[in-house]
């Protein structure tokens, strides 16, 4: 985990460096950047009898309109607690929404 910490916060010297370059020559480029994959974000709120707390599910999918994952979500007094799904638990969600969302990317 520290070592993560660490490749984050030299990734964000980069991030700024690149921030401040840009701003001289907005023509330039981000070099930093490998490759760019859409994905999009779905928030799908479930029926919550609890006042003050928001549960749901984060799906995610790519381009081509597959679920590629997602994630249980509960909200509680402004805090927001994320829990990945088992490889067994996304199964029944991705066979439950596959067919629910299209993407249509232009």
């Amino acid at each position: 985990m520290t070592k993560n910490v660490e490749r984050l916060e030299k990734r964000m010297a980069e991030l700024r460096e690149s921030l401040e370059q840009h701003k001289e020559n907005p023509g330039s480029g981000f070099e930093e950047v490998k490759s760019v994959e859409m994905l999009i974000k779905f928030e799908i709120y479930l029926n919550d009898a609890e006042i003050g707390i928001t549960d749901g599910i984060y799906l995610y999918m790519n381009e081509a309109g597959a679920i590629v994952n997602a994630e249980y979500f509960v909200k509680e007094d402004g805090d927001v607690t994320i829990i990945s799904f088992t490889d067994e638990q996304l199964e029944v969600i991705v066979e439950l929404f596959a067919d629910v969302f299209t993407v249509n990317v232009e």
